[in-house]
């Protein structure tokens, strides 16, 4: 039925700009243009009550608060209009007469407020039922607080009494309130309260309009899983804004509203309302219709305009609000509503519908399209409960999947039915094709093939399907039925393969087991089948059926599984497998035998075998140790092999037997993991005075069982050594011959010597004297070591750990010392004879066996220690006597411990120790070595001395000798830098040159470093012991101390000669071998630059450039040009004269190192003779080289020499020569001189820009008036304009003004360094003042008499303070940077070299740290101007500076090498 509602006389032309029904229905609530309000009866059709006079202006906002009661008939209502007046009425009805009565409240005015653009209240129907909002927290606020918070209100509280007289927690609503700037949330009844406010998102457009909803949920007050009545749930709302392109999505829960998703949008909002408690719908002003979550993930977007709707068109929109710029503003108020799936949007002349499909017909609408895989998809998203948008489904994921799984079922059998019936229709039409070809037998088999993988994938698709929504009695019943029914049975059972594997089938119904596993038989797939076993839960198979087939198929893995999982049983698989194994040929039995043994190592070890399926649980651990122990204790039958046949024969036979048998080492391993628990303590390994204190241990019960278990293996094992020893070595005969070798070998019977010493010694087994003296003499025994060195050492050193803890642990009356001392003499088991010599109290015996173990030498440091500790005081004296006369092998042996030693127990015996070193050379040198390591670092590396502890492989157990006295010198050790730090180590002048003359003779590498490293020692006496020991770049690093430059580089260049010749020779070869193999040239020169000689080169040639590059700024311009031209002529003479055939023989040219003499005969000496030899097979790759090292010496040459000189340079040595070799590196050259001019004439650009924009500056601030801020004298503080016309006036260009006469006493009671300016200001700047470097026209001033105009007093005064901050502050530098570019653009020869500042334009070079000395003056570009009159002052000044604090002088001259070479040739 359609009513219409319109017909009110003069006010029906009057439009409806808002309505809101009431929640029963009945009542409409119309706002209009005109203002006035209209209540409609929509039953009636009628107008029930009509309201003028309280609105000018169209009415945009009309709201109902809560329920009327279907009693009373009491409800209120909220209106606004387009000016901001927000009014609340309270409606009551005569039920019989039909009246209204009106009471009207004033809530905002508009006008103090700001304009309600939007206004949204929480609906009736929501809050009944449930919880209601509560007010405890938030006291009730007037009507003057709302409007406090929104900005101003009309009308005071004697309204607000009369509303709230008989109104109920029933009546109560909530509204949020939206201006320009501010959200405001209040509950209007049925008292007012402001719950919350939200500020304008930042971002958001000035003047755009607010859209905002309220929607309910209810939340759970109980744990998850608790079956909770509606009543008992708590309600809460959800508030919705979306502002310009802000959206905001705030929580309400009870009183307290929070924020907890914001996100942004691509266009403005123009609506928004909530389609459930988990969607938002969003409509843009672009047309787009958005569906987000409410964590603002977005879940659908699609556009919803019309076809011929587009534009201004899509959705109705008024302009009855105005912006804040005064212009109309669009406002799309009620054009968006929900009603269950379907959103509603009004556009101007249509009603757009947009409808969420149900979940059944997104499902059917990819059903019908074909998309299968879509449509099986959507359906385990749905049960997932990972859908979006459906609101047609409950709420608990357990309803949910209820309620779709018939669907579900009946989509997956569909989809099988639809496919097999496609597929038999397509490949019959094949078939029929097929027949009247050739060939249909080959094709035939193709197109099986095709049709099974079609089945396949089917199947799989049921598979998966079937899994995940937990039905796999569909899969196992119709399903496989189907599958049955086209005679793909086996491609059926064949694909559950994959499933089982991953874990996603772990049951099989046992008819379906039973036809797998015959089918999976007929192709002889067993393995296969138990791998599935392994996969499958064992409460689903039939146990029986499934340990028959295992032992019928010999799948052993899945047989101890079985009975693992399903029974507990562990010791019934080893009964099953031993039978099998003893009734075996030999392959088939080493295999099961090594199965066999993996499993007892995952038993031992707590795995769960097969591996993959976890672990055992911890309680079940040691009971099941024990099990399997007795078990290969007991007694057996003896395999079938002809190999062990003597040992049934002559006793019992053990299980354990057939294990060893097979594999003794992996066995004893095995039964290792038996033996080791937590619990269990690790072996003591204690000194001989304390190894038998407390001989009987508290152990818990299970360890004693447990080491009963290990003495019962130990017997075993002893019963086969003793009994097969002699068959061993009849075996050991007979292997000679090339007969089979039988069991035991010796291999094997050392593995069980040393399983029995383990276990002795760490006292958890006993064994007689022979037994002993057998394990004693194989430890011992040379002839069981390895072949390889690294092997033979490792396992010296496990079995002396061996003996040793057998020793300390087995009573002495047990053992033979002399005899046992013998044998570990010959096997050179040096500790365990120090360790029996102790126990004699033989102990110079015991030091002299200790000291013979150069591996771990520590042991006989700990064992001095010790003894001196312990000693009487005439037993102490002999043995410090003994160990002093020892002192050079024990600084051979390790020169920490030595020194460590020397501290701690001779500190007095210094001299004596000298002494003795006297003789020894070497270990003098290793003892002062340690002395001046100490004095450096004040500590000392005991890495070597404090190795780490043996680790035996094969046990994994550590074997430490944790004596006290050990421990005692770890702990001193550990307390070594604390004790020098307290004492440290003083060193003499005498040792450091007694040291550096043995360190020249044993480690001359080391002189260069430690000359660098001290300072105090004779320079003569150092540069003679160098000299004689041929040691070149110390001697070098010390004529360059002493400023004897040339000669340094002269001695630096000596042996480059015979590095040429040795390059002439490896390059020939290098040439003759590559030249076989045509590569190319730049392979040929790569493979040079790799070579060892040409490395050696070029670090002479580092360290030559270097040199010059540290020397050169305390050298004048033509010393360090020479300096560097002798370098640059070393490396060119060999390829200028490369293109001769006359040759300098190949043989020594060894130079001397040079010595005064040697410096005046530079004339005749020839550094380099060898050259490049045209003929020689790699010339062309030996120039090539050496341009390379020519570019290196250009390269660190500039920034130290002028570029044309270095041009000038090579263009005059080679001017007759061809310039390929020197292409490149005068082409850079080139490149670096035009750089430097571009960079130059740039610098000189932007200071002469500066300098006219400053003087601009500064002409318009001097020619500028200044007028005085105040009309009193600053400093007298009396008026300016004085009766007396002889006052001159001062006026500064800050303002302030000053008689000239009051500056007078106070410039004279200021200090000297005062400079002139505003008294007031310049306190402020002094601290700027002491930076410049004169006082500025800036600060200058314009002085003005009362009479006539006077010049400016201010003056660029610079005062002595002030200079002498300004040459601490740049040093020498008194030329301005301007003067500098200037002159070196102008070419100019006036310029002060020493004060000029290099323009270091190359990277800065690395300068030597300890040499550095004199002034960091850096010379760039050099002149000949003022520079050549005060070279020889300056040369003069550098010699003395050189020569300073040195005992030897060598005088440094302007011409280092004589003349020049150019002149000679």
């Amino acid at each position: 039925m359609m009513s219409m509602l319109g017909l009110q006389g003069d006010r029906s032309h009057a439009p409806v700009t808002s309505m809101c029904f009431n929640q029963q229905g009945d009542l409409l609530l119309a706002g209009y243009g005109d203002g006035h309000i209209t209540v409609w009866d929509v039953q009636r059709s009628s107008s029930a009550k009509v309201i003028t006079g309280e609105h000018t202006t169209p009415v945009v906002h009309t709201l109902f608060l809560g329920q009327d009661s279907q009693v009373t008939r009491q409800f209120k209502a909220v209106t606004g209009d387009s000016k901001g007046l927000v009014l609340l009425h309270a409606f009551s009805v005569v039920p019989l007469l039909n009246r209204f009565s009106i009471k009207t409240q004033c809530l905002l005015d508009g006008q103090k407020t700001g304009i309600v653009l939007s206004a949204s209240p929480v609906l009736f129907d929501e809050f009944s039922g449930g919880a209601s909002l509560s007010s405890h927290g938030n006291n009730a606020v007037s009507s003057s607080s709302l409007g406090s918070m929104m900005g101003g209100v009309v009308g005071g509280d004697a309204g607000w009494k009369l509303f709230n007289e008989g109104s109920s927690l029933a009546e109560e609503g909530v509204v949020i309130f939206v201006t320009h700037q501010t959200a405001l949330v209040v509950r209007l009844t049925p008292t007012l309260e402001v719950y919350s406010q939200l500020s304008k998102p930042d971002g958001v457009r000035e003047g755009s309009m607010p859209y905002t909803a309220w929607k309910c949920m209810t939340q759970s007050r109980s744990l998850p899983g608790e079956n909770v009545p509606v009543e008992a749930s708590e309600r809460v709302y959800l508030l919705a804004i979306a502002w310009d392109r802000k959206v905001q999505v705030a929580k309400l829960i009870k009183s307290e509203l929070k924020v907890y998703g914001k996100w942004s949008l691509d266009s403005a909002a123009i609506g928004v309302a909530w389609l459930d408690d988990q969607i938002l719908v969003v409509l843009t002003s672009t047309g787009q219709l958005c569906l987000f979550a409410k964590d603002g993930t977005v879940i659908h977007q699609t556009s919803f305009s019309l076809d011929g709707y587009g534009g201004d068109d899509l959705v109705a929109y008024h302009t009855h609000f105005i912006n804040i710029y005064g212009n109309p503003e669009k406002a799309f108020h009620n054009c968006i509503a929900v009603r269950g799936a379907s959103v509603y949007i009004l556009g101007p002349m249509h009603l757009a519908v947009c409808r969420l499909l149900p979940w059944k017909e997104r499902i059917q609408v990819l059903r019908k399209a074909g998309d299968w895989m879509g449509a099986l998809n959507m359906s385990m998203t749905l049960y997932d409960g990972q859908a979006h948008g459906v609101i047609d489904l409950p709420r608990t994921l357990d309803a949910v999947q209820q309620a779709i799984m018939p669907y579900l079922v009946e989509l997956l059998l569909s989809y099988v039915d639809e496919v097999f019936s496609y597929i038999s229709v397509a490949f019959c039409n094949q078939f029929e094709k097929m027949e009247p070809l050739d060939n249909p037998n080959g094709r035939s088999s193709s197109v099986h093939s095709e049709i099974k993988e079609q089945y396949t994938r089917v199947g799989g698709v049921a598979v998966e399907f079937c899994v995940h929504i937990k039905r796999t009695d569909i899969l196992f019943d119709e399903i496989f039925s189907k599958f049955v029914a086209v005679r793909q049975r086996d491609t059926f059972l064949e694909l559950l393969e994959p499933y089982i594997l991953k874990d996603m089938l772990g049951s099989l119904p046992p008819e379906i087991m039973q036809a797998l596993v015959e089918h999976y038989s007929s192709k002889g797939w067993l393995q296969r089948v138990e791998q599935c076993v392994l996969h499958m839960d064992i409460s689903s198979l039939d146990f029986n059926q499934v340990v028959r087939l295992c032992r019928e198929h010999g799948l052993y893995g899945a047989l101890v599984y079985l009975f693992n999982k399903g029974l507990d049983d562990f010791r019934a698989p080893l009964e099953e497998l031993l039978v099998v194994l003893r009734n075996s040929q030999k392959e088939s039995a080493a295999a099961l035998g090594y199965r066999m043994l993996v499993y007892l190592k995952y038993c031992f070890s707590g795995l769960a075998f097969p591996p993959g399926q976890g672990t055992l649980p911890p309680t079940r651990l040691p009971s099941l140790r024990t099990e399997l122990l007795q078990f290969l204790l007991e007694h057996s039958d003896p395999p079938n092999s002809k190999a062990v046949s003597s040992l049934s024969s002559g006793g019992a036979y053990l299980n354990l037997y057939h294990l060893l048998q097979l594999d003794t080492e992996a066995t004893l391993d095995v039964l290792r993991r038996a033996f080791v628990e937590d619990e269990i303590p690790k072996p003591k390994l204690s000194s001989h005075d304390s190894a038998y204190e407390n001989t009987e241990p508290k152990m818990e019960n299970d360890n004693g069982c447990q080491n009963i278990l290990v003495q019962d293996t130990v017997n075993s094992l002893i019963f086969i050594l003793n009994r097969d020893i002699s068959q061993t070595e009849r075996s050991d005969s007979e292997d000679v011959s090339g007969l089979v070798e039988e069991w035991p070998s010796k291999k094997d019977i050392g593995h069980m010597f040393e399983f029995i010493a383990y276990y002795v010694a760490c006292e958890r087994a006993n064994v007689s004297r022979s037994v002993l003296s057998q394990i004693l003499e194989y430890l011992t025994s040379q002839n069981n070591f390895p072949t390889s060195v690294s092997s033979h050492h490792i396992t010296s050193t496990r079995r002396e750990k061996q003996v040793l803890a057998l020793l300390e642990v087995v009573p002495e009356i047990d053992w033979n010392a002399s005899y046992v001392l013998g044998l570990c003499e010959k096997a050179q088991f040096y500790q365990v004879c120090g360790f029996i010599h102790t126990i004699r109290h033989e102990y110079l015996a015991a030091l002299d066996s200790y000291m013979k173990d150069v591996d771990e030498p520590i042991h006989a440091f700990s064992f001095i220690n010790k003894t001196l500790l312990q000693l009487s005081d005439n037993e102490r004296a002999i043995f410090q006597s003994a160990v002093i006369s020892r002192i050079p092998e024990l600084v051979d042996l390790s020169r920490e411990g030595t020194f460590l030693l020397f501290i701690g127990h001779f500190n007095k015996e210094g001299l004596h120790i000298l002494s003795e070193l006297r003789s020894h050379p070497r270990s003098l040198f290793l003892y002062l070595k340690t002395v001046i390591e100490v004095h450096l670092s004040g500590t000392l590396n005991f890495s070597s001395l404090r190795r780490d502890d043996f680790v035996d492989p094969s046990d994994g157990i550590r074997l430490k000798d944790q004596s006290k006295g050990l421990e005692a010198y770890l702990e001193k050790i550990s307390d070594f830098p604390k004790l020098m730090r307290n004492d440290p180590v003083e060193v003499t002048d005498d040792m450091i040159e007694l040291y550096l003359e043995l360190l020249c003779q044993y480690e001359p590498g080391s002189v260069l470093k430690f000359l660098e490293t001290f300072d105090s020692y004779r320079v003569e006496h150092c540069l003679r012991l160098c000299q004689e020991y041929g040691i070149i770049d110390a001697a070098a690093f010390l004529l360059e101390r002493v400023g004897d430059v040339g000669s340094a580089l002269l001695l630096t260049l000596s042996g480059l000669d015979s590095k040429f010749v040795e390059l002439d020779t490896a390059v020939g070869n290098v040439v003759s071998d590559v030249a076989l193999s045509s590569a190319a040239d730049t392979k040929h020169l790569r493979t040079v630059l790799n070579m060892k000689e040409v490395n050696e080169i070029r670090n002479i040639l580092n360290a030559c450039i270097g040199l010059c590059q540290r020397n050169t700024p305390r050298l004048n311009p033509e010393e360090s040009e020479t300096l560097w031209f002798r370098l640059l002529d070393s490396f060119c003479e060999p390829l200028i004269y490369s293109y001769g055939d006359e040759r300098v023989s190949r043989g020594e040219n060894h130079v001397p190192l040079l010595t005064e003499s040697s410096v005046s005969h530079e004339d005749e000496a020839c550094i380099v003779n060898w050259r490049i030899s045209k003929s020689h097979r790699g010339a062309h790759i030996l120039r090539k080289l050496f341009s390379q090292f020519i570019k290196e010496i250009v390269e660190g040459m500039i920034g130290y020499v002028r570029l044309p000189t270095i041009m000038s340079k090579l263009l005059s040595d080679n001017g007759s020569q061809e310039f390929g070799d020197f292409k490149l590196t005068i082409l850079g050259m080139l490149g670096i001189y035009g750089f430097e001019r571009r960079i130059l004439d740039t610098a000189k650009s932007l200071i002469e820009d500066d300098t006219f924009y400053t003087m601009s500056l500064l002409k318009k601030g001097a020619s500028h008036a200044y007028a005085p801020r105040s009309p009193v004298c600053c400093i007298c503080n009396c008026l300016l304009s004085k009766n007396s016309s002889s006052f001159s006036i001062r006026v500064f260009n800050c303002g302030h003004a000053t008689h000239l006469q009051c500056e007078v006493p106070e410039n004279e009671a200021s200090s000297r360094g005062a400079s002139s300016g505003c008294p007031v200001c310049m306190p402020k700047k002094k601290s700027h003042k002491a930076r410049n470097k004169s006082i500025l026209a800036e600060n200058g001033l314009v002085s003005k008499f009362s009479s006539r105009p006077q010049h400016s007093h201010g003056t660029n005064i610079l005062h002595p303070h002030e200079s002498d901050a300004l040459e601490n502050f740049y040093g020498l530098q008194q030329i301005s940077r301007f003067e500098i570019l200037t002159n070196l653009q102008k070419d100019q020869r006036l310029v002060q070299i020493e004060h000029m500042p290099q323009l270091r334009l190359a990277p800065p070079a690395v300068y030597h740290e300890r040499v550095k000395k004199g002034t960091d003056i850096f010379t760039g570009e050099s002149s000949n101007g003022l520079a050549k009159i005060e070279k020889q002052s300056k040369s003069k000044q550098l010699r003395e500076l050189r020569v300073k604090g040195s005992s030897l002088r060598f005088p440094l001259k302007s011409s280092i090498f004589g003349k020049e070479k150019t002149s000679k040739r």
